[in-house]
């Protein structure tokens, strides 16, 4: 069963990303390019957010913001750094280097952002041998100048303007603009790997949640954490499934299911509710 990658090549935005002309999209058949570099994460609160949560811990189909941005960054090296958007980048940074050729930097607020552009931000950087290339929301930087560098010299790439990855969620708009892209972008992916949504619109899927071949999903489902559903399997409508395995070939009616396993072929009759068990068929 595949499990959701930002790998997944999901809609681009209307502003095409084709202009760059040494892009990471072109092909598919070149090898991975970030094996030296290091990505730092700045994690900054914005106050529009309001509760005990930090806008980059507010979670989305279950992972927090920094969480999807981290997904980008594959094997990569990865600090994470609270900080305010009026601190010196260059300063914030310095401290967490590595011996990386190039240093990687971008926002927990950007939940958007898919490796393949990262990727592609890194690769424009590579081919120019520049210093320092600045993005709608992010950076790449070769390390050793950051190491000696005074002031940034660069504007932003024009190119990556407008690009949907680079949107920042800063309050609760954008949030549920977020929320619809990456939704939109989790179903796609299970849609492609063989699982029926008979009403996409009125289900929602965490990012961790893996469905098998073939199973059918009614409206007003809900998966949610670590939850696994097998092959073949019947998702009827209105049920809600945490951290739980569904066996292959179930069917499972209008029911709550937490941290539960379901034997295979299992047939779950309307309004039950199983917590913590193994239900054989």
């Amino acid at each position: 069963m595949p499990i959701l990658s930002m790998d997944y090549d999901t809609e681009i935005s209307n502003e095409s990303i084709d202009e760059i002309d040494s892009l990471w999209a072109r092909s598919n058949m070149r090898q991975p390019i970030d094996s030296d570099c290091a990505v730092i994460i700045l994690k900054i609160h914005h106050p529009a957010f309001t509760g005990k949560k930090r806008s980059f811990d507010t979670t989305i189909w279950g992972k927090t913001m920094t969480e999807w941005v981290g997904l980008a960054f594959d094997k990569c090296p990865i600090f994470e750094i609270e900080t305010t958007a009026q601190a010196d980048i260059l300063e914030t940074i310095r401290p967490h280097l590595t011996e990386h050729k190039y240093t990687a930097v971008f926002y927990a607020d950007t939940p958007l952002l898919r490796r393949k552009i990262f990727l592609s931000c890194l690769d424009y950087a590579q081919s120019k041998g520049m210093n320092v290339c600045k993005f709608e929301r992010g950076f790449i930087f070769k390390t050793e100048y950051v190491k000696t560098a005074d002031k940034l010299y660069s504007a932003t790439l024009p190119n990556f303007a407008g690009l949907q990855d680079f949107m920042v969620v800063c309050d609760m708009d954008t949030l549920v603009q977020a929320q619809a892209v990456l939704k939109k972008r989790i179903i796609d992916f299970h849609l492609k790997n063989g699982v029926q949504f008979i009403d996409p619109t009125w289900t929602s899927v965490d990012a961790d949640v893996i469905i098998g071949e073939n199973t059918v999903i009614y409206p007003q489902n809900s998966l949610q954490g670590k939850t696994v559903v097998g092959d073949n399997v019947i998702l009827q409508v209105g049920n809600t499934i945490i951290d739980s395995g569904i066996g292959d070939g179930s069917n499972i009616m209008h029911s709550v299911i937490v941290g539960s396993k379901i034997t295979p072929n299992s047939i779950i009759e309307p309004f039950s509710y199983i917590e913590k068990g193994i239900i054989k068929k």
